[in-house]
């Protein structure tokens, strides 16, 4: 009896045991990947790192975590390690830069889509900047960027 016990509480012992969070990787050569992401996907990233993780961006890095990136080791900027897509993280601000072939309409319903389906039923924070260029490589770019505190 005395050893089921023991049996019993050592599994869950180790049950309760988590993997510690994976890191995200560093290299002094990472930069914009080639693919085109949805700018529904692209939406996904942008409120899971910097709407949802406020009011300082504390936690935006483990938005990130789960987003495929690489982190630039001279600058900073998280890099999607296939898509056309960065991600900049100060205490002040939270700023995304997406590359898309789609017009204008159609990827800000994409990106609004994408962030809708992460806050779900919470409004969107007040504040966000959303501005867009078309770049020598013909794909307009839009950035995106929050301000903390994110109210």
């Amino acid at each position: 009896m005395r050893s089921l016990m023991f049996s019993v509480l050592a599994t869950i012992s180790l049950g309760a045991c988590t993997p510690p969070a994976s890191t995200i990787p560093s290299s002094s050569t990472a930069g914009p990947g080639p693919q085109i992401l949805s700018a529904f996907d692209a939406g996904i990233i942008f409120a899971d790192t910097c709407l949802i993780r406020g009011p300082n961006f504390e936690n935006s890095i483990e938005g990130l975590r789960v987003h495929n990136v690489t982190q630039n080791a001279s600058t900073g900027t998280y890099y999607h390690n296939s898509a056309n897509l960065s991600v900049r993280i100060t205490p002040d601000q939270c700023s995304m830069v997406y590359g898309t072939s789609q017009d204008v309409d159609a990827a800000v319903a994409g990106l609004g889509q994408g962030s809708a389906s992460i806050l779900q039923d919470r409004p969107a924070p007040a504040g966000i900047s959303v501005t867009s260029r078309v770049a020598g490589d013909g794909l307009r770019y839009f950035r995106l960027g929050i301000q903390s505190p994110v109210q």
